[in-house]
Order: C-alpha cells, then structure tokens, then sequence
C-alpha cells in the first residue's frame, strides 16, 4: 500500500494549509485519501511528490489550476514531476488559445457555454470528434471544438461529414506518431522531449499550410 501520512505531516513538509490540500483533492489534483472514519483519514506518500510540482506550476509559470488537472489527467499521478508537466503543457496545451481563468466544465455548464444540446455532445464523443476527461469534465480546448462545430452546423455540415474527415487525421497521427519512433533512436530523454515539441509544432505549421494552399488551388481551377 506504500508510506501513508496524517494532514498535519503533509502540511509541515509540503508548507501548504488544510484548506489547500482538502481544495486540491476536490479538484481531483491528487488522489482519494484512505479514510479510516468519518474524521480520519491518511494521505498517500505521493502527496509530498504532486503538491510541490502544483505549486511550482502556479507560482512560476503562472498556470491556472484548470490547465493542471488536465496536465494531471493526461500524465497521471505517478508521473506528474515538473519535467514531464512542463514537457506536456509546451508541447500540447500551450500553442492552445487557453483562458488565463479557465478552470473547467462540468456536463451541465459545458452543454450551457457551448450552445450544442446534449445529444449533439454525445454524438461528438460517440464519434470520436470530442475528448471529455475521465471524469466527464470538459476543457477550454473541447470548447473551442465545440463552438466549431456548432459554426459548421449552422451551414449544415454534418457530425458525419467531420468524421470522415477525422479519421484520415487519426490516420495521419499515427503516421507521424511512427516517424517519430522512427528518428527518436538512440535520444536521451531531453532530445526525445524536444523532438516531440518540434514535430508537434513544425507538423502543425505544414499541415495548416498544405491544406490552405490546396483549397486555393482548388479554388482557383473550379473558377478558370
């Protein structure tokens, strides 16, 4: 079961309050206590490890806690060190339009600020077109997805329409998912990590430039 503690020793050695650890925990920022009663309860060893990294990406990099749980959500608890969040939140998250307050949604306030019916949410998980965490919470970039989608329906473009789309993107994923194996060879991990960023960033870049360049040419040889 591993190394366990009370709230008052992992308050002395990780310098937070009560108030901050029992606020962290209801965000689902670590994990569930063993609790022995009602009033009782000792905290995974694990503790001393995760509330240090939480604290350094709030004070240092200034990063809201809802951009932490969903570092914490993609990493897990047991690799959630300061290299590793970092690495993930400049290779995925930080090219996102992020909201500097954005915390995140649950179903109902997600269904609310999105403006799409629950159904149509569904659909869009069913469809493998949204990502929900685990937890059934939603982040500013399933959002950003969402207000997408919901532009592309009012012309409408189909949830089916998109799917076919998506899939020669996954398709596409796992080729370059492939590439990367491919050269990360013999890297140490730093090297991994920044080939990761760059193949992330600079495929990005390539792709958003073919697929404009295409539609113009399209464009240009439908009107000749």
């Amino acid at each position: 079961m591993g190394e366990q503690f009370r709230m008052n020793e992992i308050t002395k050695n990780t310098g937070i309050n009560k108030s901050t650890v029992l606020y962290y925990l209801s965000l689902g920022l670590l994990p569930e206590p063993i609790r022995t009663s009602k009033n009782m309860a000792y905290y995974p060893a694990i503790y001393l490890d995760i509330i240090p990294v939480i604290r350094y990406l709030q004070e240092k990099m200034h990063l809201p806690l809802g951009i932490i749980k969903q570092l914490i959500d993609n990493i897990g608890f047991q690799r959630f060190t300061t290299e590793n969040a970092i690495h993930y939140y400049e290779t995925f998250l930080s090219p996102l339009k992020q909201k500097e307050d954005h915390v995140f949604y649950n179903s109902k306030e997600f269904i609310n600020i999105s403006n799409l019916e629950s159904h149509e949410i569904r659909q869009l998980e069913n469809s493998e077109l949204l990502f929900p965490s685990g937890s059934e919470l939603y982040y500013n970039e399933d959002l950003l997805v969402a207000n997408a989608f919901k532009k592309l329906k009012d012309y409408g473009i189909t949830v089916s329409d998109i799917k076919k789309l998506a899939d020669k993107t996954e398709t596409l994923a796992y080729e370059v998912h492939e590439l990367y194996h491919k050269y990360a060879k013999g890297l140490d991990s730093e090297e991994e990590q920044e080939l990761t960023k760059a193949m992330r960033k600079e495929l990005e870049t390539i792709f958003g430039y073919l697929i404009n360049k295409y539609m113009q040419l399209i464009y240009k040889e439908e009107n000749e």
